[in-house]
């Protein structure tokens, strides 16, 4: 039996084929992220709707679970985001605590669950986050087993040993809520982590004004959503202050950044801000 503090290394026994689905992926770049995407599937076996463990694989759809145990250890947000998962369509994504992933997944009956490696941004983090993030990849790439309900889910090794136990994530207001900035579009097609010990904030009030702190200075404009569809004023207010070099070219990519913005998603605790393209402009966590 593994113990519940590790996760073992190398490949785990395969499970009998029980009416698997076979996947082919096509590995693409969407704004610097290497998406496993399932592009064509086929069915071995029959398929009965009415099964049991189809209501279960079902549920493992439409919200967004938050990891509150990896390997045994409780987690903790680390200066950095909760690691996530989102599956949907043969593709698991969320963030695993300091970078967004994705990775192709099937089910097989009863319970059976087979997790691709996941393809990350490369994005730094504290060392903590960052350890924690690897040992959660590494959980979901040997989980073999799952359980879900209503509020939980728990991926299992092929031994039984739980890998990871989440629960369900409550979406935050984007309204009343202090969003700090974990990464912003340098102006160079890529995100990139905050200065250490810089600050960059937003703050979405209902009356549609968007303030908050750019990094040296505070700044202020308009903002209005319909749907998940949003759109930031060009014209930003900010005060004059001066600081070192790095912060304030920081400070100018991000208020640069955030009049491209037409989309928003909350998930979790976590404000996605993207262009038209898609492209993220800026990944926020609620304090």
């Amino acid at each position: 039996m593994k113990s519940r503090r590790s996760i073992a290394a190398g490949r785990r026994r395969r499970r009998p084929a029980r009416g698997r689905r076979t996947r082919l992926v096509v590995f693409i770049a969407v704004a610097g992220l290497a998406a496993a995407v399932p592009f064509a599937a086929s069915a071995c076996g029959s398929d009965d709707s009415t099964d049991s463990s189809v209501q279960d694989a079902a549920a493992l759809g439409g919200r967004i679970w938050k990891a509150v145990e990896i390997a045994g250890v409780t987690t903790a947000p680390a200066d950095g985001a909760d690691a996530t998962a989102a599956f949907e369509g043969g593709v698991v994504s969320g963030s695993g605590g300091v970078n967004r992933y994705t990775a192709a997944y099937t089910t097989e009956e009863p319970d059976g669950i087979t997790i691709a490696q996941a393809a990350a941004t490369l994005m730094a983090g504290p060392e903590e986050a960052m350890a924690q993030e690897q040992a959660y990849f590494a959980a979901l790439a040997q989980a073999a087993t799952f359980s879900v309900d209503e509020g939980s889910l728990t991926l299992m090794d092929d031994q039984g040993a739980t890998l990871v136990r989440f629960e369900v994530a409550a979406p935050r207001a984007l309204t009343g809520t202090t969003w700090q900035a974990l990464a912003y579009n340098n102006g160079r097609g890529a995100l990139q982590s905050p200065a250490i010990d810089s600050s960059i904030t937003a703050v979405f009030d209902e009356d549609g004004n968007l303030g908050g702190n750019a990094s040296v200075n505070q700044y202020s404009t308009a903002y209005s959503t319909t749907g998940e569809t949003m759109s930031i004023d060009a014209q930003i207010i900010t005060t004059k202050m001066a600081g070192p070099p790095e912060l304030m070219e920081q400070e100018a990519a991000y208020l640069a950044a955030l009049p491209q913005t037409a989309t928003y998603t909350v998930e979790g605790d976590e404000l996605w801000l993207r262009d038209a393209e898609g492209a993220a402009l800026a990944h926020y966590v609620a304090e």
